[in-house]
This record gives C-alpha cells, structure tokens and sequence, in this order.
C-alpha cells in the first residue's frame, strides 16, 4: 500500500465506546467525501467505536466499499477510574509512556497495537485506505514517527482531522504530513 489515510473521527457526544457523532459531525463525515474524491481509496478501516464507523460509512457509500471494523484501533483507555484532572494525566502519559493507570493501557502498549496495524496495512496489495480512528491513539502512532509529537499537538488536533502515512521504500520509516483539518 502506498498510502494510509489516518483520520481522527469526526464531533461526537463522548467518549465512550457507543458514543455517536454529533449533528454537526455526521455533516463533517459528509463534507470528508468530497476532500476525498481525488484520492484512489481501495480500502477503509476503522475503529469499532460508533463514531469511528459513523465517521467512515459516508466515505465507504461513496465509494461502495465496505468498511472493515478494526479492534486494535479503538481509542487508548486511560483508566476505568474516574479522574477530575485528567488533562494533567494525558499529559505525562505523552512524556512517560510506560505510565500507566488502573484498568489503563500505557502509552507505549497503544503504539504497539497501532504500529501493528500500520505495518500489516502498508504490506497490502492496495494503492491506499483510509484508516479512521482516535486522537490519542493518532498521537501515539505519530510519536512512533516524530518523538516531538507532543501533548500539545493532540490538543491541536481537530475533529476530523486527516494525516497522510507513507513509508519510505529504502529506509522502511513511517512519515506522516497533516492535509486536512476542521
């Protein structure tokens, strides 16, 4: 494959796992078909999160394609507890990535499942996919790339928010650049 498009889901009402976009995401999901009418799309994968599949089913009808539901690219969950400062929390866990918290995954488990992912996709006989997910399991993939990929940049991240991931055919390595935002 020699194209991936990661794409942040588009506004949703939460973040739990059955969490649905917004009115103004499931628009945002319509206005991704035409940004992606000039790019040759063979396959789409997402997330099972709801908002996650919602964010893709415009592109996928679009294109009539069906849309592989993908496990190892569900969002990053932190903790099962339920934490008032959870900002200042995300923020170590972008620094100290084998942080990890009750019921959480650490930083550096969530690049692994990603990572897996992307080098399984990149191996595909296909010419490009899009790729839906999460922002923080985003960010802990492009960290993989750029270990400058910091807290501040997932707070700069929008919903959607779309990153072209190729790889370099001599050096093997990942490299990503940001083409679409909100």
């Amino acid at each position: 494959m020699e194209k991936i498009y990661l794409v942040r889901h588009c506004k949703a009402d939460g973040q739990q796992p059955k969490a649905q976009l917004t009115e103004e995401g499931r628009q945002q999901a319509q206005d991704l078909i035409p940004f992606f009418e000039e790019h040759p799309i063979d396959l789409i994968m997402s997330s099972t999160y709801d908002r996650a599949v919602q964010t893709a089913e415009p592109i996928a009808a679009s294109r009539d394609l069906p849309i592989h539901e993908e496990k190892r690219l569900t969002e990053r969950v932190f903790s099962t507890l339920k934490v008032d400062d959870w900002l200042t929390w995300m923020q170590r866990g972008f620094v100290e990535m084998d942080l990890e918290f009750e019921g959480g995954e650490s930083g550096r488990a969530a690049q692994a499942r990603i990572v897996e992912v992307m080098n399984e996709l990149i191996e595909r006989p296909e010419e490009a996919a899009v790729v839906v997910s999460h922002g923080n399991l985003i960010s802990m993939f492009l960290q993989t790339i750029n270990d400058k990929f910091s807290f501040e940049d997932w707070q700069k991240m929008t919903n959607p928010d779309v990153f072209l991931i190729t790889r370099d055919e001599a050096t093997k390595e990942f490299q990503y650049e940001r083409i679409f935002t909100k």
